[in-house]
């Protein structure tokens, strides 16, 4: 059975570390936007910062080989990256042992990571293997999906996706009729539009799967 673990790792054994350092105040979100042969998740949002100063510090990244910024809107940038194919000790660790990056979020010098491996046996030679190689990691939570938890059916989901889902069910984005719409709704969360599609999209499947996985553990596959 499939496992997703949940870590904190600093950005020293992972990617970006001088854009996320303290002084430079920027926060990094890592998105796989759809399935890629790409060796690492090319798309990813930089907040908390001016495009200008985003820029220059990504141009002093030296696991970017180059990027290109695809959209600017309130401070926060969306970007394409080539990185440097030896870039990241841990990223080489999770490809090697059948791992999935799942989502990213670093500032402050450290990532929280979310990671999807096919059973548990893949999840402990990755830490072996991390630990072989000096990466020190902090796990938070493991979850099999489909597995009731102490958590409930949320415990799959990144702080960002669960963040954005509470909120949006607070202020009444799934009544009929709505009472906020999506702009309003990333404009309270500080974000773009489509950053807040892409999490509640995300945020939804994620929920979905693991209801359904969830029913089927209980009940057996259904006979049709």
């Amino acid at each position: 059975m499939s496992v997703i673990a949940t870590l904190d790792v600093a950005a020293e054994h992972f990617v970006l570390e001088a854009a996320i350092s303290e002084p430079s105040g920027l926060r990094v979100q890592l998105e796989r936007v759809v399935p890629s042969d790409e060796w690492f998740v090319p798309y990813f949002w930089v907040a908390d910062g001016s495009v200008d100063a985003i820029e220059t510090a990504l141009r002093s990244a030296p696991d970017i080989d180059s990027f290109r910024v695809l959209d600017r809107i309130n401070g926060e940038a969306l970007l394409r990256a080539n990185w440097s194919t030896d870039a990241s000790p841990l990223v080489e660790t999770i490809h090697a042992t059948s791992g999935e990056l799942l989502d990213a979020v670093g500032t402050a010098g450290e990532w929280r990571v979310h990671l999807r491996f096919p059973d548990h046996t893949d999840l402990t030679e990755f830490y072996r293997r991390c630990h072989e190689r000096g990466i020190r990691l902090d796990f938070k939570q493991l979850h099999n999906p489909g597995v009731p938890t102490a958590s409930g059916l949320g415990a799959g989901l990144t702080e960002t996706q669960r963040e954005t889902l509470l909120t949006a069910l607070e202020r009444g984005y799934f009544d009929v009729p709505r009472e906020i719409n999506l702009v309003e709704l990333a404009a309270e969360l500080g974000v773009s539009d489509t950053a807040v599609s892409q999490r509640l999209r995300r945020g939804i499947s994620g929920l979905l799967v693991a209801a359904i996985e969830g029913t089927e553990s209980a009940d057996g596959p259904s006979a049709e």
